[in-house]
């Protein structure tokens, strides 16, 4: 599936934090702990409640400049009041989108109370499509910057600590990490064939879902990128909130970032002509297929980020091998369509068309389904499958064998 879950949430207005208003449930210290949810491909979901409403799912997301974001729909079916329209700009994506405010929230999670607050409210459907369940909203920068932030992978695990208390002791590797308009950046490396080697700043996103590294579309202009002969693929699946990106695929040489290097990383080659990608404030951005193989700290108030490699480090950094990129759609997000299809693939050679519903695959019915499984199906090659696919009224079988595009 050429499906990469991209949250690309850069460029949400700014909303703070109210430190103040802020309290800890009963008498809880310091570092606190929180369980979370982590998606095959790297997605980090919490727990969350909004003035006592259930547990909702929200998403960590560092690319975010909102404290928090709340989905539209989610809003209306709280009762919430929204207020103000504006246009946001500089997310994913050339277009503008609605942004609303709603205030005096108090917002739950782990042992956490946040009062009195304020967030973002706007549409995150196409998100929702693209991971294939809910987002009802987003925890980003603010986060940050009060504590000192750990994130570990493997052991599905949250830990907020004290910044003036905090001491470091393990063994990983500590990169510079700085604030650039509302953005985490660190410096990094990336060598690709018959050119020096870049070095550039790139946004750390923990919400850059199932992708390695994007490379803006002025960097990648600048040194002159694609290089001639560079295998690439042009993709057109991912949507922002600025809607639909052009993405060309391809592999570099290595990638680094502090002392840990990456062989032959797929990178995402930005052709936006706006947007966060189309963005001069930074060389590129970095995913969840990198996060994902560290236990990775955030500790802005001593300017670093710290990586300490896990189990998942040497794993390959494989694209898909389907040659189609499909979505979720419905209240229960079982309805699953076609929604690109890449010539010269193994789907596209199959016979398969934007639009086709997916009902079966290998006689296995979608509705027993999530898009996650999905997902990883179709990332090993010489896997065989038969899709069972409605078109126009009518029910067909494809056919396909996956194997390695780039």
């Amino acid at each position: 599936l050429l499906l990469f879950l991209l949250l690309l949430t850069l460029g949400t207005p700014r909303t703070h934090l109210n430190h103040a208003a802020f309290t800890s449930q009963s008498s809880t210290q310091l570092p606190i702990k929180i369980p979370v949810e982590i998606t095959s491909y790297g997605g980090i979901v919490l727990k969350a409640q909004i003035n006592n409403s259930p547990p909702m799912s929200f998403w960590l997301d560092s690319g975010s400049s909102s404290s928090f974001v709340i989905a539209r729909k989610k809003a209306t079916a709280l009762g919430l009041k929204p207020h103000g329209r504006a246009l946001g700009a500089g997310a994913a994506g050339p277009n503008t989108y609605e942004i609303s405010r709603t205030s005096g929230l108090t917002i739950r999670f782990g042992q956490l109370t946040f009062r009195d607050q304020s967030a973002a409210v706007m549409n995150l459907g196409l998100v929702e499509e693209q991971f294939g369940r809910s987002v009802d909203g987003l925890i980003g920068l603010d986060l940050f910057l009060k504590y000192v932030v750990e994130i570990d992978y493997a052991a599905k695990q949250l830990t907020l600590y004290d910044p003036q208390s905090y001491v470091y002791s393990g063994t990983g590797d500590s990169v510079s990490l700085m604030l650039r308009e509302g953005h985490f950046v660190v410096p990094a490396e990336i060598d690709i064939q018959d050119r020096a080697e870049l070095v550039g700043q790139f946004v750390v996103d923990t919400g850059g879902c199932m992708m390695t590294v994007i490379l803006t579309t002025p960097f990648a202009s600048r040194s002159n990128l694609p290089v001639p002969g560079q295998e690439t693929i042009l993709d057109r699946s991912v949507s922002g909130l600025g809607g639909p990106t052009q993405l060309l695929i391809s592999r570099a040489a290595h990638f680094k970032i502090g002392n840990s290097v990456f062989p032959s990383p797929l990178i995402y080659i930005s052709r936006d002509k706006g947007g966060a990608l189309a963005s001069s404030q930074y060389e590129g951005l970095i995913g969840t297929e990198i996060l994902r193989r560290f236990k990775v700290i955030f500790d802005y108030a001593r300017h670093r980020l710290i990586l300490e490699r896990s189990a998942h480090f040497d794993e390959p950094l494989e694209y898909d091998m389907s040659g189609m990129s499909v979505r979720a759609y419905g209240v229960d997000f079982r309805t699953f369509k076609v929604y690109q299809v890449i010539e010269d693939s193994p789907a596209g050679r199959a016979g398969l068309r934007v639009g086709d519903i997916i009902e079966r695959i290998n006689d296995v019915p979608a509705s027993r389904l999530t898009l996650e499984p999905i997902l990883q199906m179709m990332k090993t090659p010489g896997r065989e499958y038969k899709l069972t696919i409605k078109r126009a009224g009518n029910t067909s079988l494809v056919q396909f064998t996956t194997r390695r595009l780039i």
